[in-house]
């Protein structure tokens, strides 16, 4: 291969799925990227990616030369950030992925002080509900401990998902769910059997669902850490009222030495805790 550049194109495609989303990632056009993966394909004699629907699927030779690209995309900012170490006017760009609900209750809170700890850190917050791989970000925190890749992992926290409903309210049939993008959408049913077979209202994020439950009393399934003094809800009387979950903090296990980083996920499980 003489265009080394052309990895970051089978990267994007891996990461976004599509051919506008890589485009703009990367800055340029749909014409561009089908080019540059057009041309790459035909040197290395063998498809990279094949359309079903609106999505490309990798073939087996773009996950290996995506895997390859995602460890020189690590390696690489690891070592920009260890070029300025022991320099602490140089700013060091890291991208923190988490669900919302963990950066609206848990890391916003917090900022601050990380700050203050951190001078150096210049932190883009990137919203991530589901969990598949780190993308651009450097950490992510995420739900569920990963399973496989090149992933190092640390507990960031227990939660539970936990029916809350505003205290001058008493629970009916009504109840507030999720998007049904979501997995979990209708959970509340699991816990709340009275409920009705569709929500009164359905909303794309935690955050929105909490405000919701605030704003009509209703319920709604919500992570305890949430939950705060003063704002008006209460856990529901429903007997075994909780679904355990983990949050999990990781980063490419080519970051490991990245000073920096690993003083970011240091500062954040020990403020966990």
């Amino acid at each position: 291969m003489d265009n080394w550049d052309d990895l970051k194109f089978v990267l994007a495609m891996m990461r976004h799925g599509t051919m506008s989303a890589a485009a703009r990632y990367l800055n340029t056009n749909v014409a561009t990227v089908s080019r540059r993966l057009e041309r790459m394909s035909q040197t290395l004699e063998t498809p990279l990616f094949e359309k079903r629907g609106q999505n490309f699927v990798p073939t087996e030779a773009a996950e290996r030369l995506g895997a390859l690209a995602e460890d020189l995309d690590q390696r690489l900012r690891g070592t920009l950030s260890g070029l300025h170490a022991d320099d602490q006017e140089a700013q060091v760009p890291l991208e923190l992925a988490a669900p919302p609900a963990v950066h609206e209750h848990y890391l916003l809170p917090r900022l601050n002080a990380l700050v203050n700890y951190l001078p150096q850190v210049m932190l883009t917050l990137t919203d991530k509900v589901f969990a598949q791989g780190l993308g651009e970000a450097d950490i992510q925190i995420r739900v569920g401990r990963p399973e496989g890749g090149r992933l190092k992992a640390r507990k960031f926290r227990d939660y539970a998902l936990r029916v809350y409903h505003r205290d001058d309210r008493p629970l009916d049939h009504n109840w507030i769910g999720l998007s049904q993008r979501y997995p979990d959408s209708d959970y509340l049913r699991r816990i709340h059997k009275g409920a009705s077979d569709q929500p009164r209202f359905r909303v794309e994020e935690m955050p929105m669902a909490y405000q919701t439950a605030r704003e009509t009393g209703m319920p709604a399934l919500l992570p305890d850490f949430m939950i705060r003094e003063g704002d008006g809800l209460v856990l529901a009387d429903l007997g075994e009222n909780a679904l355990p979950g983990e949050l999990w903090i990781t980063y490419h296990e080519t970051r490991h030495g990245d000073a920096t980083l690993r003083s970011v996920v240091d500062w954040l499980c020990k403020a966990a805790n």
